[in-house]
């Protein structure tokens, strides 16, 4: 425990000082239950109303069968978004705040009723009754210099997987009426299209948000009303240097935007 206390709040202060990525590794590799243990407890410091605030939400990464088969994962990994770095509409972020700013542009779902961990196993049926919407989104990462590709995915998962935020766009539609196969997602930086694809979703959105459900019950927590599940990346991890506009335009979901200052 004094162990777990210790490693924790040298990783709250790297977080939070901005500080190069360091894994902490450990010999052996620490495992995937490790990690989250770890993350669990980070969060207990980070959502302390000071600093980060409550949990509002969930990131899924590597969800698509290309990263876990890279990353060596038989399922995809999570961490939290805070509530007090979840912005609602169009954001004002600042340069200065982050080390190394990147961003990925993700289809959102947007929880209506919670799903509590004594109902599961949770349905395809179930979760979608409990989506009010999707709506495109741009998770905010500061990655810290962490070399990503060739990290062991553990490690990065204790950290929170380099969440520093999300701007959750609009205005959505129902989840009966989202069709991934044909949906265009296209990045604009400075209004000029650096990204466009078709049918990029890594995993079906509602296949998503069912795991991850299914997922966090497992551990003990509830996927609740009113928080957001980030589905999985459209592109690869987008890096950006210095001020600008970022606009993520999805068919038929609506528009997400930042402008960095």
């Amino acid at each position: 425990m004094t162990e777990l206390r210790t490693l924790t709040q040298k990783i709250f202060d790297d977080v939070q000082k901005g500080n190069a990525f360091d894994p902490y590794a450990e010999d052996p590799p620490r495992s995937l239950a490790q990690a989250y243990a770890i993350q669990d407890a980070l969060t207990a410091a980070l959502s302390d109303p000071a600093v980060r605030g409550p949990v509002a939400g969930w990131k899924i990464a590597a969800n698509s069968q290309q990263l876990m088969a890279r990353f060596k994962l038989s399922e995809p990994a999570t961490g939290r978004i805070f509530a007090s770095q979840r912005i609602d509409g169009e954001a004002s972020l600042h340069v200065a705040d982050y080390t190394d700013f990147a961003i990925e542009p993700e289809i959102v779902a947007v929880m209506k009723t919670g799903l509590s961990p004594q109902d599961t196993p949770f349905t395809r049926a179930q979760v979608m009754g409990a989506i009010d919407r999707f709506v495109p989104g741009i998770e905010l990462l500061d990655l810290r210099h962490i070399d990503m590709p060739n990290t062991h995915i553990p490690d990065a998962i204790a950290q929170n997987i380099s969440n520093v935020g999300a701007v959750v766009g609009g205005p959505g539609i129902a989840p009966e009426d989202l069709n991934v196969g044909d949906l265009q997602t296209t990045l604009h930086i400075d209004g000029e299209i650096v990204h466009d694809v078709t049918g990029a979703a890594p995993q079906d959105p509602l296949d998503a948000v069912t795991w991850i459900a299914n997922h966090l019950a497992a551990r003990g927590f509830a996927l609740e009303a009113g928080q957001v599940v980030f589905c999985g990346t459209h592109s690869p991890i987008w890096y950006h240097k210095g001020k600008g506009r970022i606009e993520v335009h999805m068919s038929r979901l609506g528009t997400a935007a930042l402008t960095l200052s």
